[in-house]
């Protein structure tokens, strides 16, 4: 028997909605300035008016011997000053509970690292962004950043000393199959002037970093992804003197709902340099710690 025309109308409109419901779950709609990385940033910038804060949380543990254990915390709030200019200030804190870890100093053969349990605030950091392009309206995205800092605080030993900083980055964005797959590319020097409780004068040291990660839509609000991370530490700003590096890659899962968002990132070390072999034969973890994870929830006013 033939379908009647109103039937096969009704069916019609059956399908058109199953597919349009097909697409909503495949594709969510991102927010601005999201994180869907731990240590990358995004290109895009909060709009004209709105507040965010974010609570970051990053534990870094193993330093090759003994017991070494660092919980840094930060509290963030960030404000859209325009559509394409955000800023936000930072207030910095670590925990450290270390025991016989670490390198051992030459000259008095006891740890760098002194055995402790101690919390401490660290500082303070006002972060500056500004997008030229966008990864949704140009095709790809393009971010500058520019965060001045104060530290009071060895982020390595825990022990007090007068740090200021100045971090620029450049932040690239490019999202393929209709945004369901998020790349970005991040590249930042970390100008350093440090100065220890018995040091006459101000050190300087430059650190160079590149970070960039994959992020795959799997299902509604989450993100699968991978993130990886070049670390390496020049004292004096000299180029040619390159004192450490490590290499970081590992898992990134984020999740978003229209007013809050959750990312984490497990980062072990794959490699670095030089190395200490009674420690290990491949890892640097003088400047660095064998595992770091982190996670930051995000919540829109």
């Amino acid at each position: 028997m033939a379908m009647r025309p109103r039937h096969g109308r009704l069916l019609q409109r059956l399908c058109n909605v199953l597919c349009l419901a097909l697409v909503a779950l495949s594709s969510t709609p991102t927010r601005a300035d999201e994180n869907f990385f731990g240590y990358s940033y995004g290109s895009e910038t909060l709009p004209k008016g709105a507040w965010e804060t974010y609570l970051w949380s990053t534990w870094r543990t193993d330093k090759g011997n003994g017991k070494y254990d660092a919980l840094d915390l930060r509290l963030e709030a960030e404000h859209g000053f325009t559509d394409r200019f955000q800023a936000s200030v930072y207030l910095n804190g670590s925990y450290w509970n270390t025991h016989d870890t670490g390198p051992i100093d030459e000259d008095s053969g006891s740890f760098v690292i002194p055995n402790q349990s101690t919390f401490a605030f660290k500082g303070v950091q006002v972060e500056l962004k500004y997008a030229v392009l966008s990864p949704y309206k140009d095709g790809l995205g393009l971010a500058f950043y520019l965060e001045p800092g104060y530290s009071k605080r060895d982020s390595i030993t825990g022990q007090p000393q007068t740090e200021y900083e100045l971090e620029p980055r450049i932040i690239l964005q490019k999202n393929f199959l209709e945004d369901r797959l998020i790349s970005v590319l991040n590249f930042s020097g970390e100008f350093e002037w440090e100065k220890g409780e018995d040091d006459p004068s101000f050190q300087k040291e430059l650190k160079l970093e590149a970070t960039g990660g994959l992020a795959y839509l799997i299902a509604p609000n989450w993100y699968l992804g991978v993130e990886g991370r070049y670390k390496a530490v020049f004292p004096n700003w000299n180029l040619g003197n390159r004192e450490a590096w490590a290499f970081f890659a590992g898992p990134a899962i984020h999740y978003a709902t229209k007013k809050w968002w959750a990312t984490l990132t497990v980062l072990p070390q794959l490699s670095g340099a030089p190395n200490d072999p009674a420690r290990s034969s491949s890892l640097q973890l003088d400047e660095f710690e064998r595992l770091e994870v982190r996670l930051k929830i995000g919540y829109y006013f």
